[in-house]
């Protein structure tokens, strides 16, 4: 028993999801419009023959992980007598425990259609996968008859950067393309890594499992691939699996490329390095590698902003923040969609200079401390890009930074950027700070609650130690000419 909980926890940290010698999935099924996709996994972990259960709601048209999800059950070491006594009674046990997790979701989205199997392989296929595997869909009158259509989905191994760096074997690592050929010889890719997410794990190859369709397919039926990832375990390939949208039938989309969006948006900035600006968030580095969802996971776009923005260069000890966010809807080039991309524009004014001149200005110079006193230093600009993807509500998809050379003139609404003067509001709420998972400053714990309240719209501007030590006084609204207030004598760090 000794040596069996050992291997547990040395499996826990070779792997960010305790997945079993083969983990089974389950299909729960589609909301009634078809935009929402559920399904769960399980089985016994390899080694400590604890059980494990996960259901994931996808939303397909955004082809991430609804918010919340995934919902899991297991058991630890604690519970390893009673099941062993009775292993598969307590994997019935964690299955039921997550489907119950997971039935508010499941039912506020309507997830009660259920699932057509297409395509379906079993491990018995998965040492020799084919490079192209032709899905039929059916003939409504006669399902013996010739298809109504066929199509084929090429799935493909490609080496990209990996989101997490224990893996055992580095070299090894794979992300994949999901490519769907139609019968006139037009192709379209559906689905490539430009990274591997870390709630991926050691990902090392991948099989095409099954092809499903909310109900019986139609032609404007949403389709879904079931994917098995096969990954980097602590006594070898441990098989995970992955839920990826496929164009309805007769909808090769038109693609619209979103890259000469991004380049103008990003145009001056100096990119940054997407997977050190994450490692650098402190709950990335206060996170436990065996879980299945980093704690930012959750974080608004606004809010992540701000906490890489802490991460990286720090709050000024007396500043201002001005953050622009535009939503834009794209088709990618790809299944889903639209897509919302986040570009979020933030600019940090450090405004000690400007104070300490102010008080000089008042009280002469022999009487106030000098400027290194007041923090002075750069104003930067930071830029980022950001769209949900499955273990994330707000990936970064790229960054970039400036500094801001000419302060003075740009109009932050209430006063100028570089101006001391504080900002000026009749009325202003008290500002909460709620426990944000993955929110490790105030302000950016500040920010998640307004987003997620509604509250906090396209336009924001914080202020912080102009007036005193401490205070942070937050306007946001739709344009600088219509605002709302929240303040509280607190530091944003």
């Amino acid at each position: 028993m000794i040596r069996r909980a050992v291997a547990c926890i040395l499996a826990m940290l070779a792997s960010p999801v305790l997945a079993g010698h083969y983990t089974h999935d389950q299909i729960i099924g589609f909301s009634e419009n078809g935009r929402y996709f559920a399904f769960k996994t399980f089985g016994l972990q390899r080694g400590s023959g604890l059980p494990h259960a996960t259901v994931y709601v996808v939303d397909l048209q955004q082809n991430a992980w609804v918010q919340g999800s995934p919902f899991r059950a297991g058991r630890d070491e604690t519970d390893m007598a009673a099941v062993e006594a009775a292993p598969y009674a307590a994997l019935d046990d964690v299955r039921r425990q997550a489907r119950d997790a997971a039935a508010p979701m499941l039912r506020d989205l309507g997830i009660v259609r259920p699932a057509t199997y297409l395509f379906a392989a079993g491990i018995g296929q998965a040492h020799a996968p084919d490079a192209v595997t032709q899905i039929a869909i059916p003939n409504p009158d006669d399902p013996t008859a010739t298809p109504m259509e066929t199509f084929g989905l090429g799935l493909a191994e490609i080496t990209v950067p990996a989101g997490v760096d224990y893996c055992a074997h580095p070299d090894a690592l794979r992300g994949y393309r999901l490519e769907r050929f139609a019968p006139n010889g037009t192709s379209q890719v559906l689905h490539e890594d430009q990274r591997i997410p870390a709630s991926r794990g050691c990902a090392q190859a991948y099989r095409l499992d099954a092809v499903v369709s909310a109900g019986y397919p139609q032609a404007e039926t949403p389709l879904v691939a079931l994917i098995s990832v096969w990954r980097q375990g602590f006594e070898g390939l441990e098989r995970h699996v992955i839920a990826t949208p496929v164009p309805a039938l007769g909808q090769m989309q038109q693609d619209q490329d979103p890259d000469t969006l991004i380049d103008q948006f990003m145009q001056g900035l100096v990119p940054l390095d997407i997977d050190v600006l994450d490692a650098s968030l402190p709950a990335r580095q206060q996170a436990d590698p065996s879980i299945l969802r980093w704690p930012d996971a959750d974080l608004p776009d606004i809010a992540r902003a701000v906490e890489v923005f802490a991460a990286q260069d720090g709050f000024a000890d007396h500043g201002r923040l001005v953050l622009h966010n535009r939503q834009v809807e794209i088709i990618p080039d790809g299944a889903g969609g639209p897509v919302t991309l986040s570009l979020i524009r933030l600019q940090a004014f450090n405004l000690g200079a400007a104070r300490h001149a102010e008080l000089v200005d008042i009280f002469g110079e022999e009487t106030v401390a000098p400027p290194d006193a007041f923090g002075a230093g750069p104003d930067t600009e930071w830029r980022f890009v950001m769209r949900p993807v499955q273990g994330m509500r707000a990936d970064i998809i790229t960054a970039g930074r400036r500094d801001i050379t000419d302060a003075q003139t740009h109009d932050c609404g209430p006063s100028p950027c570089g101006s001391a003067a504080p900002m000026v509001s009749d009325t202003c709420n008290d500002l909460a700070t709620p426990d944000i998972p993955g929110a490790t400053t105030r302000l950016g714990k500040a920010l998640a609650g307004l987003a997620d309240s509604g509250a906090a719209t396209g336009w924001l501007m914080i202020e912080h130690g102009l007036w005193q030590d401490d205070g942070l006084q937050v306007l946001a609204g739709p344009s600088p000419a219509s605002l709302s207030c929240w303040w509280s004598a607190d530091t944003p760090d």
